[in-house]
């Protein structure tokens, strides 16, 4: 029983279960306009448990099938082992290229959430009794994606369960965000024989203004339609559920499929700048962007450009765009007008295939 004026505390405050991190979440809006609105806040990756993923496993030898040679052989020598062991070198460059890119976050006005610490043992262990794939935690976009006001979990890959290890400030948002609405896509089935299951999440979407476009990604276009083919990113009854799921907060759900040879999700391959304006490679996609984006001007990237994650960037609103270092569109973009916030995560890009744009869940956009 309470007395006077005294709040009672919620569940959610009376357990700590990674210190400092609900504090974290602190006067943030779960809201986002589109993937080009000015960036309020944000949920980045950390590298505390950097287990490379290992391609003996179905989910992970699909997702990767049409990598490059290079990143294939390093999967293949150290999948399921721990990069600071077996790597150390090449984990000491990452743990700096994840440290840039939160402090760029911060430095540009960003509110970051981030674990500073250890990911805790339960979280590293969650999906191995059954994809035999522990915690990659560098990823943080994969945890989930923010529709409007709607928190959507994805479980996108069982390598990377990011919100897990934030959920402390994820629920301190919601719980002080009266309009915040939390969803979530089937979680992944835990057997990893059943591809069909396992694979309903639709990857890495892309976000215009009520509308989210879904790329599947496919290595030759006659697959389309071929359901008996694998898909590097989602399927097309997780976009169909998804699509269902939004429909009645006013979100249309579209479906592009694209070219698994420059990378296996959308968010690599193709670039949302602004109201008007996409940057992408010459014929990535195998099906033209819905209707009302095919007038958008686009930028073409080159191919080594797209294998260095370029594509793979994180607009901050107002013509200012979070990159990796050292790319042509970088250059391009600044002929325009815009600021180019160069970040140095060639590394991490091309040891997984993914970048900044990966690394950071988007939880406050808005104008």
């Amino acid at each position: 029983m309470t007395t006077g004026s005294t709040k009672p505390k919620s569940i959610s405050e009376t357990v700590t279960y990674v210190p400092g991190m609900r504090e974290q979440g602190d006067g943030i809006k779960c809201y986002v306009e589109s993937e080009y609105a000015p960036l309020k806040a944000c949920m980045v990756g950390n590298p505390s448990s950097i287990i490379i993923p290992d391609l003996s496993t179905w989910e992970m030898n699909n997702m990767f099938a049409h990598s490059p040679d290079d990143v294939r052989a390093y999967l293949k020598q150290h999948g399921g082992q721990d990069m600071k062991e077996v790597d150390p070198g090449k984990y000491d460059q990452i743990v700096k290229e994840s440290h840039a890119l939160a402090e760029t976050y911060r430095r540009e006005g960003v509110k970051v959430i981030v674990n500073e610490g250890e990911t805790p043992r339960e979280i590293v262990e969650y999906n191995t009794g059954w994809s035999r794939q522990r915690h990659l935690s560098i990823y943080g976009q994969s945890a989930f994606e923010v529709f409007g006001h709607c928190l959507v979990s994805l479980w996108e890959v069982s390598v990377s369960f990011g919100e897990l290890v934030h959920r402390e400030a994820m629920v301190n948002i919601v719980e002080n965000d009266p309009d915040a609405v939390w969803l979530t896509m089937p979680a992944l089935y835990p057997t990893a024989d059943k591809p069909q299951l396992i694979n309903l999440t639709p990857g890495d979407p892309r976000i215009f203004p009520n509308t989210i476009v879904i790329g599947i990604g496919l290595p030759d276009p006659a697959h389309i339609g071929d359901f008996s083919k694998p898909r590097s990113s989602g399927n097309e009854l997780g976009a169909e559920i998804l699509r269902r799921m939004m429909k009645p907060f006013g979100w249309d759900v579209q479906v592009v499929y694209f070219n698994t040879h420059y990378a296996y999700h959308l968010d690599c391959v193709m670039a949302v700048l602004d109201e008007g304006l996409l940057a992408m490679p010459k014929d990535c996609l195998w099906t033209p962007l819905p209707e009302q984006y095919r007038d958008w001007e686009v930028i073409e990237v080159s191919h080594e450009d797209v294998m260095n994650g370029a594509c793979n960037n994180v607009p901050l609103g107002n013509k200012r765009l979070v990159l990796t270092e050292g790319t042509e569109l970088a250059r391009t973009l600044e002929k325009r007008g815009w600021t180019c916030i160069e970040v140095p995560y060639t590394t991490c890009y091309r040891t997984f295939g993914s970048g900044i744009h990966c690394s950071t869940a988007s939880i406050w956009r808005e104008f």
